[in-house]
C-alpha cells in the first residue's frame, strides 16, 4: 500500500510540473528530507497535537502508552551497555510511523503559498513561474516559514 501511495505522490507531481511545462511555463521546486524525521518527534508535543484533533480516552491512552516507557541498550561483543530510557520517536518496524509524523508535522500544507506534496518524511514544494518575481521567490519564502514549522520536529536535508 505505501509503495502506491509514494507512486501516486510522485506522479500527480510529475502531471501538475508537465501541465506548467507545456503551458510555457518554469517551475521553482524544493525537495525536502526530514533527517531521521520519525526518531526526533517529541512524545509530549505529538500527544498534545493528538488531543487538539479530538483523538481522545482508550486510543489516546493507547498511543501514549505505545510511545512511552520505552527503553534501549547496545550490546557489543557480548558487552551490554545500562538501559537507558527513549525520550522522543516512534518504534521502528511500525504502519504507525509515518502517520504520527504527518499528524504531528501537518501544518505546512497549510501556511506555505506555493503547492506541496508530503509523503511521509519527504515533502516537494513548487510554484509555477509566471514571469513574476513574487512567484520565483514564493518558494524560499515558504521553505523559511517550513523551517520555522519543523525545526521542533527534526532538522532538514535541503537538496
Amino acid at each position: 500500500m505505501s509503495n502506491r501511495l509514494c507512486l501516486t505522490n510522485l506522479l500527480e507531481t510529475l502531471e501538475e510540473w508537465t501541465e506548467a511545462l507545456d503551458e510555457g511555463y518554469g517551475i521553482h521546486a524544493i525537495f525536502l528530507d526530514y533527517r531521521k524525521a520519525f526518531d526526533t518527534v517529541p512524545y509530549k508535543r505529538l500527544i498534545s497535537k493528538l488531543k487538539g484533533y479530538g483523538v481522545r480516552g482508550q486510543l489516546l491512552q493507547w498511543i501514549e502508552n505505545f510511545l512511552t516507557n520505552r527503553k534501549i541498550r547496545v550490546i557489543l561483543n557480548g558487552c551490554a551497555a545500562e538501559w537507558i530510557e527513549v525520550l522522543s520517536g516512534v518504534p521502528q518496524g511500525s504502519i504507525l510511523r509515518p502517520l504520527l509524523f504527518l499528524l504531528y508535522a501537518n501544518e505546512l500544507p497549510k501556511i506555505v503559498n506555493s503547492s506541496i506534496k508530503t509523503f511521509a518524511d519527504d515533502t516537494k514544494i513548487w510554484k509555477k513561474i509566471q514571469n513574476n518575481q513574487k512567484d520565483i521567490e514564493a518558494p524560499q519564502r515558504d521553505l523559511l516559514i517550513g523551517k520555522l514549522v519543523r525545526a521542533e520536529a527534526s532538522k532538514f536535508h535541503v537538496q
